[in-house]
C-alpha cells in the first residue's frame, strides 16, 4: 500500500509586500507646453465622479502671491468635465472638479485655468481608463467619489421607422 501525503499549500505574503491602499493616488505629471496631466486610474462608464486634486505651485510656476483662475476664453466649453472650485493653498493649489465618464476605454478630458499676473494658461488633461458595462467595479484613487450615475437610453422609443415592409 502507498502511503498518501497530505500537504497543504499555502501562500504567505511578508508585512512588506502589503501595499494595497498605499500608493493610491492621483498622479500628477507635467506634460510640456503647459499642459499638467492628471491620470485617474480605472473609471466606470455613465458615471458622474467628483475629482479633488493638489497642484504643487512648483509645478504650476507660481509664487506664493500669484492668483489662479479657470479660463473662461475657450471657444467651446467641456460638458464632460468643469472646475468647480479652486483655492489657493501655500504649497499647494487645490481644484474641484466634475467628470463624467462618457465613453469607453481611454479617456482624454481638457479643461484650462489662468495663473499668475500675466495670466498664463495651462491645460490639465485628465486621463483614465473607463471600464464598460459588465467589465466590473474599478478601484477609485483617493480623491475620486463617484457622485452620479448617467442613465443612456440605447434604443430610442420616439423614432418612427417602421422596418422593412416587403409589400408592393
Amino acid at each position: 500500500m502507498s502511503e498518501k501525503v497530505t500537504e497543504h499549500h499555502r501562500v504567505h505574503f511578508g508585512e512588506g509586500a502589503d501595499t494595497f491602499g498605499k500608493d493610491n493616488k492621483i498622479v500628477v505629471q507635467p506634460a510640456g507646453d503647459g499642459k499638467i496631466s492628471l491620470h485617474l486610474g480605472f473609471l466606470k462608464l455613465c458615471h458622474r465622479y467628483k475629482i479633488t486634486v493638489d497642484l504643487p505651485r512648483t509645478l504650476c510656476g507660481l509664487n506664493r502671491e500669484d492668483a489662479i483662475k479657470e479660463h473662461e476664453e475657450d471657444k467651446i466649453p467641456n460638458v464632460n468635465c468643469k472646475i468647480k472650485q479652486i483655492s489657493s493653498g501655500e504649497n499647494a493649489v487645490s481644484l474641484v472638479m466634475e467628470l463624467v465618464a462618457h465613453k469607453e476605454k481611454l479617456l482624454k478630458e481638457e479643461v484650462s485655468i489662468e495663473v499668475g499676473s500675466e495670466n498664463t494658461v495651462h491645460r490639465i488633461v485628465l486621463i483614465a481608463r473607463v471600464l464598460g458595462k459588465g467589465q466590473g467595479t474599478p478601484l477609485l484613487r483617493n480623491g475620486i467619489h463617484c457622485i452620479g450615475n448617467e442613465e443612456v437610453d440605447d434604443e430610442s422609443e420616439a423614432s418612427d421607422w417602421q422596418g422593412f415592409d416587403n409589400k408592393p
